[in-house]
């Protein structure tokens, strides 16, 4: 289900913990989702705003029940940036208990034939989307720059996980763990 773009605006205004709890009245115990590190050949790493969110994030989004996580991120970052990415690997799964999230992060190129430079915000849910240099990024979302690294120094011989109790406020001005 896609709300629309003043009501994601409306979420958003509202605090933290109030956001939380609709999520969590609204979803089962933990929600799963899937997000993509998608870099291209020059390095830069690929980055959305949603309008839900006061600051930049990864693509990606919930599972729809049924979905694997390898078909929500393929779906989600197609629904969101109008291209299509190649999985490299297996994801580094983050549970985060503060939040009851399960993500699966996985690392991911452009398709074969792809013109990176071809993204445009496609969801009414993305306000802006760029491809960032990694020592240049803009304001993240506070656990998503760990998110970032966890996902770039993953082993490439198989899955990780990473259990945290990261409970990220994107409020302008906020720091992790206030």
């Amino acid at each position: 289900m896609q709300l629309p773009r003043p009501a994601l605006r409306v979420f958003r205004a509202l605090p933290e913990p109030v956001r939380q709890r609709a999520v969590r009245t609204l979803s089962p115990s933990y929600t799963l989702g899937s997000q993509a590190r998608v870099e291209r050949e020059d390095g830069r790493i690929l980055l959305v705003k949603p309008a839900y969110r006061w600051r930049w994030g990864m693509p990606g989004g919930l599972l729809d029940p049924g979905e694997s996580p390898e078909e929500a991120i393929l779906r989600e970052v197609r629904e969101e940036t109008a291209i299509d990415i190649e999985i490299l690997g297996e994801p580094v799964v983050l549970v985060e208990t503060t939040m009851q999230r399960v993500n699966f992060i996985y690392n991911a190129r452009p398709a074969s034939g792809v013109d990176p430079d071809a993204i445009e915000a496609q969801a009414a849910e993305i306000l802006e989307i760029g491809w960032f240099e990694p020592d240049k990024l803009p304001e993240t979302i506070p656990d998503m720059s760990q998110e970032l690294f966890i996902r770039q120094t993953a082993p490439e011989d198989g899955p990780s996980v990473v259990v945290t109790e990261a409970m990220p406020d994107d409020r302008p001005g906020s720091q992790p763990g206030r």
